[in-house]
């Protein structure tokens, strides 16, 4: 998830009832996981489950969190998920400095996967998590039974541009450090859910419950190393995919245009392309049942069993 450039114009209406946010006391945990350094930096995962491997990337913004509804109900079709928080997200490592870009994130899958085992899965990534996979699938086509891309960030166009208010010197700074915690991930939520009344009660404390320790810093520097080093080499790039690919995107996506998901169907070979009516950026957290109800089968027929 991200806020988007104009998020300190909502924040007079949302800062007031952010300061009776829900007591991180009392939510619930989530599954336990493990804690690997790679490439010198801890990274947080989980392995759960047993069968074909199901990798589940998230977005920027967003952590392992994203996934709660649908890596259960993977886990219960009998295949083994892997999901992480990357680094800065999540209970990952959040260090300063150019360790963000996407070229980046994806060395450290590969060594994440290679450390593991995991020879072969199925990638499922949601937003900046589906810029990754496209790099993963790009770069190791063996390695890649199947490919679901959600509301995906695939080109400069859509979530990777407008990069004025993240490379303007100190305004995302300044602007962020003003704004509490809380009236952040309030925003960013209800920029990402099309239906708000569907943001569960306990979802915002269990993001903020991870947005200590540099978090919002680290937000920043992955939003100013976004775009990849040769963006147009990336994005030839996606006519070359020749696994089983499922595009799905929420209709009422504002933050990247449906209009992006039909360009990528049209560029990788034999692409599927679902649009989910009523729903916004964040189907996994906003509709996890639609999602399963194309994602299961696709899985099934791509041979991810």
């Amino acid at each position: 998830m991200k806020p988007a450039p104009a998020l300190w114009l909502s924040a007079a209406s949302i800062i007031p009832a952010c300061c009776r946010g829900p007591d991180l006391s009392k939510l619930p945990p989530l599954p336990p996981g493990r804690v690997m350094e790679i490439g010198g930096h801890k990274l947080f995962f989980r392995q759960t489950g047993s069968g074909p491997d199901v990798v589940l990337l998230h977005g920027l913004g967003d952590s392992s969190v994203g996934w709660q509804f649908v890596e259960p109900e993977l886990v219960k079709a009998g295949y083994r998920v892997l999901v992480w928080d990357a680094l800065g997200a999540g209970q990952s490592a959040r260090p300063g400095g150019h360790h963000y870009g996407i070229e980046a994130h994806l060395e450290r899958l590969e060594k994440l996967l290679d450390a593991l085992g995991v020879r072969r899965a199925a990638f499922v990534g949601h937003s900046l998590g589906g810029s990754v996979a496209l790099f993963f699938a790009q770069r190791h086509p063996g390695r890649v039974r199947a490919l679901c891309l959600v509301d995906a960030a695939a080109y400069r166009e859509g979530v990777m541009g407008g990069r004025w208010f993240w490379n303007a010197p100190l305004l995302a700074d300044i602007v962020l450090g003003i704004l509490p915690t809380r009236a952040i991930i309030r925003i960013a939520l209800r920029q990402n859910f099309h239906d708000r009344a569907k943001i569960p009660a306990s979802l915002e404390g269990m993001y903020l419950r991870e947005a200590t320790g540099g978090r919002i810093a680290a937000l920043i520097a992955q939003q100013r190393q976004l775009v990849p080093k040769d963006p147009e080499k990336w994005e030839r790039g996606h006519r070359t995919i020749r696994a089983p690919t499922l595009i799905l995107w929420g209709r009422e996506d504002r933050m990247v245009p449906v209009a992006q998901g039909e360009r990528l169907a049209k560029e990788i070979a034999g692409a599927r392309f679902v649009i989910l009516p009523n729903v916004g950026h964040s189907s996994p957290l906003e509709a996890p049942q639609a999602l399963l109800e194309h994602l299961l089968p696709f899985l099934k027929e791509s041979g991810s069993e």
